[in-house]
């Protein structure tokens, strides 16, 4: 029975039997019109009865008289307001009521508005003694359907209207707790248009509290009949708690949970969390692989679900792959990798890489200051991040030391400890080139030791300029020693030695005259004595000695 307009109801097509066992059909919907008699109104009732007219009636002159050969007994609905007033359907049906109607609603009018009230129809019942079968003759419940014979069989409820509802409920303990459950397809919009498993008790409301809603796209809610599904997808399970909401998958030993929590779970801080209570291994699987693993320790597998630990470390990530296993950390503008690779990468030769795929500078970093930087170019700074040259070393002081260990030397004793490489150029017949350390004091001076084929050369730093710098030493030790275009040895540095102190010995020739000049030991005066020569060298008068001059 609905209202779709003020003061009319129309009463929906349908069979009812009253209590003399009487067939009241109604063969199609019937509307009535209410006049202003019923206007604020309640306990108005509506009433199925049963009536009779004659139909198919014989003529007086007919053998027998008149009389009537059919009889339609198509039902009356009786409206009666709590005052009295009356309005029947059809028009010319009696009015008056007996003991033996079907109350099919109550109504209340207000404002020309019709509401009615469902709750208050008379339901037909059946009993019967005992167990009740269908389609069985043997049931062993109290209602049976079916005797696993090969068709379709099905309990159906059909209402109509978007304001009703059906299904089953199942009842346990005292009358007056009204505890259980229902299984109900619901179309009332306020309730939520689907199917609702709902819970009845002493906490819940009157109508009882949805735990399970599927609707009819198929989407399911746990604890709610609203479903969040703004993003279209073509299926939604969607499980709601006040504050904490918990997803549990287990087995006999291992427990695993899906946990939405406000406050917080298992030391995670307030928000999603997958997790395994039991000491159990968390594992992401796809095409039925394991793809990441989280052992129960915590350590992380990435293409692994034991990731290796055989020393012991107190977290590891292990990323293992057959042949390259890539970990790109990446930003906008920055590809950043580390990588393992069998056959090699980059340029580079298999094995470990860390770097960057886009043209970005990679930095080590500790104590959140930049150390080292390799910029875009390939050029290395260690203490600037932005090196100008192949490798740049900033340090206020002890920029750089090559260093070995203290062991036992080896027979030679003879260790490389810093070169500078020029692999071959080519033919014999191109240059060789220079190698140069410059020493730069910028704004002060600038100094170069460059190395040539022939030896070392001390310039000014200007590779433009070849200028020779001045060297300064205690000692030098060399085989030999040129100044300009002479070239002394180590014979000649060590008459020059003699020399100067006073021990140099010389045979005095005159290559004119072919004559050595001698001592004689005669003597001019008491100051002077003769000097003489000789065709020969004598021992007789023995070696000059050649001094140098004193120093004034």
């Amino acid at each position: 029975m609905t209202s779709d307009a003020e003061r009319r109801i129309t009463v929906a097509a349908g069979m009812a039997v009253d209590a003399l066992g009487r067939h009241l059909v109604l063969a199609a919907g019937t509307t009535l019109e209410l006049d202003e008699d019923f206007d604020d109104q309640q306990g108005i009732e509506v009433h199925l009865a049963h009536r009779e007219t004659a139909t198919d009636l014989t003529p007086d002159e007919a053998p027998g008289g008149a009389g009537a050969r059919r009889w339609d007994e198509s039902p009356r609905i009786v409206v009666v307001a709590p005052d009295g007033t009356t309005a029947v359907a059809p028009d010319d049906a009696p009015r008056d009521l007996d003991d033996h109607t079907v109350l099919l609603a109550r109504l209340a009018v207000a404002n020309d508005q019709v509401l009615v009230d469902l709750t208050a129809a008379q339901r037909s019942t059946l009993s019967v003694a005992g167990a009740l079968g269908i389609g069985t003759t043997a049931p062993g419940s109290d209602l049976e359907i079916g005797d696993y014979g090969p068709r379709d069989r099905h309990l159906t409820f059909k209402v109509g209207g978007d304001g009703h509802r059906s299904g089953i409920r199942l009842r346990a303990g005292s009358e007056s707790a009204d505890e259980g459950y229902s299984l109900e397809y619901d179309r009332r919009p306020v309730a939520g248009v689907g199917l609702h498993v709902r819970t009845h008790g002493p906490d819940d409301p009157e109508d009882g509290t949805t735990r399970l809603f599927v609707s009819p796209d198929g989407d399911v809610g746990i604890g709610t009949t609203v479903l969040d599904n703004t993003d279209a997808w073509d299926r939604v399970v969607d499980v709601m708690g006040a504050t904490k909401t918990r997803l549990s998958v287990r087995t006999q030993n291992i427990e695993g949970r899906v946990v939405a929590h406000q406050g917080g779970a298992f030391g995670a801080a307030a928000g999603m969390a997958v997790a395994t209570v039991s000491a159990s291994p968390l594992t992401l699987v796809t095409s039925v692989a394991p793809r990441l693993s989280v052992t129960a320790a915590g350590h992380l597998g990435i293409g692994t679900n034991t990731p290796a630990n055989v020393d012991g470390w107190g977290r590891v990530v292990d990323v293992v792959s057959t042949a390259g296993a890539k970990l790109a950390v990446r930003s906008k503008s920055v590809d950043g990798q580390v990588v393992a690779h069998d056959t090699g990468v980059y340029g580079a030769a298999p094995g470990m890489v860390v770097g960057t795929a886009t043209t970005s500078p990679l930095t080590f970093v500790t104590s959140q200051a930049s150390r080292l930087t390799i910029g875009g170019s390939g050029n290395v700074g260690i203490g600037p991040n932005k090196p100008t040259s192949r490798l740049t070393v900033s340090a206020e002081d002890n920029h750089l030391q090559l260093r070995r260990e203290r062991i036992e030397p080896d027979e030679d004793n003879k260790y490389v400890f810093l070169e500078l490489y020029q692999d071959d150029t080519g033919p014999a017949t191109l240059p060789a080139v220079s190698f140069n350390i410059r020493f730069m004091h910028r704004g002060y001076f600038q100094h170069r030791i460059e190395a040539g084929r022939y030896g070392f050369h001390f310039k000014h730093g200007d590779l433009a300029d070849d200028t020779y710098r001045d060297i300064y030493a205690a000692r030098v030790t060399a085989t030999e020693l040129t100044v300009g275009s002479v070239t002394i040895g180590e014979a000649e540095l060590a008459v020059l030695k003699r020399l100067a102190a006073g021990e140099l010995k010389v045979t005095l020739f005159n290559p004119r005259l072919a004559e050595y000049l001698y001592a004689d030991n005669r003597k001019a005066d008491t100051d002077k004595h003769y000097a003489l020569t000789h065709v020969a060298p004598t021992a007789t008068f023995g070696d000059w000695v050649v001094q140098p001059l004193a120093q004034a």
